[in-house]
């Protein structure tokens, strides 16, 4: 019995553990803040405007910096800081930045700045490209609509 009890404690600290790393939780349950950071950095560092500019992922620096929605955001350039300061919505990644398939599921999940897509004006990023080409291809079934629901229910 003894060990019956160590391995569910295992398990259990093995749950946590990954859940922390990940980011993982029902959405509804707002445990990671309302923007995914590392180390308060949004996007790892990524900068938003350029997903837009030049359809791919650009680094941002420090010396380009600026705080929103509980979080910092870098940028390559003092143009992009300055465009991002006037319009954060605008370019700011949908569902705070977390995994929109996560999202589409009822859940909170890290992403990754390099699985990403830009649907109707609006960038959305993912944990990988996998889940990425699974949550665009269900577009036509609702897996937007899914995620915003979802969303939706974590602001409240």
């Amino acid at each position: 019995m003894k060990y019956a009890y160590i391995g569910l404690a295992v398990v259990v600290a093995l749950v946590i553990a990954f859940s922390t790393v990940k980011k993982v939780s029902p959405a509804s349950w707002g445990w990671w803040g309302t923007t995914n950071t590392s180390s308060g950095v949004a996007l790892q560092g990524a900068d938003p405007v350029a997903y837009f500019d030049s359809a791919s992922r650009v680094t941002g620096v420090d010396a380009y910096k600026y705080e929103w929605a509980d979080a910092i955001w870098q940028f390559s350039s003092e143009e992009n800081r300055d465009r991002f300061a006037a319009d954060p919505a605008k370019y700011a990644p949908q569902f705070g930045g977390f995994c929109a398939f996560a999202m589409s599921k009822g859940f909170t999940a890290d992403s990754s700045p390099d699985a990403w897509v830009i649907e109707d004006g609006h960038l959305y990023v993912f944990a990988d490209p996998n889940v990425r080409d699974d949550w665009v291809a269900g577009l036509e079934e609702g897996s937007l609509a899914a995620s915003q629901e979802s969303w939706r229910k974590r602001q409240k």
